[in-house]
């Protein structure tokens, strides 16, 4: 009997320890096969129409590591719309990435779909309070569309596939907050796991080239912005718009960590690309004054 009542003790606590995790495990799972994530709001006193921004932290150089941060916090400071920076390096948004935003009490990841909601929330077609009108016209609108998507999908991987300098990147985004003993162990580890993350991902966006082929697309894609730029003070006229916003985060943010000069460093310090350079600077002040930087 008592091998029997053991049996059963067993059991019992088999089957609780089984339900227990299920009741944890298969709501997980129902959400996950419909994509949507497990993330609560972060800032629960929120003030009205405050945008909370989450976004990978940057150097002393940069405002983040990230052109898609960059992007959003560089639309938001086009619109002169109120927002709270926060740096993190552990939070995601439902997409189990960032950038994400809360606004109101709704979260809003991705870049693409940040900057779509908060264009239709603050009906920011044409803003009265900056007098800028976001394009002059639907052609206009879907050539921007077009080069927006070029920075963002193929000219941000081609980057990636090139060696970028991760490591020194990662060694001077952590100076202030690793002992000097650890920064450059975790500098070496952060870099190479980073950087295979970002080739393996990279290489199926854009295929697999050897790297003088990466290059020369590279180059490419510089040289089609420069000529879609022209003599205009901005891609799309003589006003910033939105895809000003993605060519600051792309090509600002990588110019602007000396420290990992690699490839596209040269390409947009050559003769050649000069107008692309002076253009970047152009976005760069106009948008962010002098606090291109992550403030601490």
């Amino acid at each position: 009997m008592l091998g029997c009542d053991c049996y059963c003790l067993n059991s019992f606590v088999y089957l609780v320890g089984f339900l227990t995790i299920a009741s944890k495990v298969i709501p997980f799972l129902f959400k996950l096969v419909k994509g949507e994530k497990l993330i609560e709001l972060q800032e629960k006193n929120y003030k009205k129409d405050v945008v909370y921004f989450y976004q990978f932290p940057g150097t002393p150089t940069v405002s983040s590591f990230s052109p898609f941060c960059i992007k959003v916090e560089a639309f938001l400071r086009l619109h002169k719309i109120k927002y709270e920076r926060r740096n993190t390096l552990s939070t995601r948004g439902s997409n189990g990435q960032l950038p994400f935003i809360e606004l109101n009490g709704e979260i809003h990841s991705d870049s693409q779909i940040i900057i779509r909601r908060l264009t239709q929330i603050f009906k920011l077609k044409f803003s009265l309070t900056t007098k800028i009108q976001e394009y002059p016209d639907e052609q206009t609108a879907a050539i921007g569309h077009a080069v927006d998507r070029l920075l963002d999908n193929h000219t941000f991987n081609l980057r990636l596939m090139i060696k970028t300098g991760v490591d020194k990147m990662i060694r001077e985004m952590n100076s202030d907050t690793v002992h000097p003993v650890f920064l450059p162990i975790v500098a070496s580890l952060g870099g190479w796991y980073l950087s295979n993350k970002m080739v393996n991902r990279a290489s199926v966006s854009v295929g697999k080239f050897k790297e003088y082929e990466f290059k020369e697309l590279l180059r490419n894609d510089l040289i089609q912005l420069q000529t879609i730029l022209g003599k205009k003070n901005f891609l799309m006229g003589e006003e910033p718009t939105t895809v000003d916003c993605t060519a600051i985060g792309q090509l600002g943010s990588a110019n602007a960590i000396p420290s990992s000069r690699y490839y596209y460093h040269d390409l947009l310090d050559s003769s050649e690309l000069a107008p692309l350079k002076e253009y970047c600077e152009r976005v760069k002040t106009r948008i962010f004054g002098d606090e291109f930087c992550d403030r601490k």
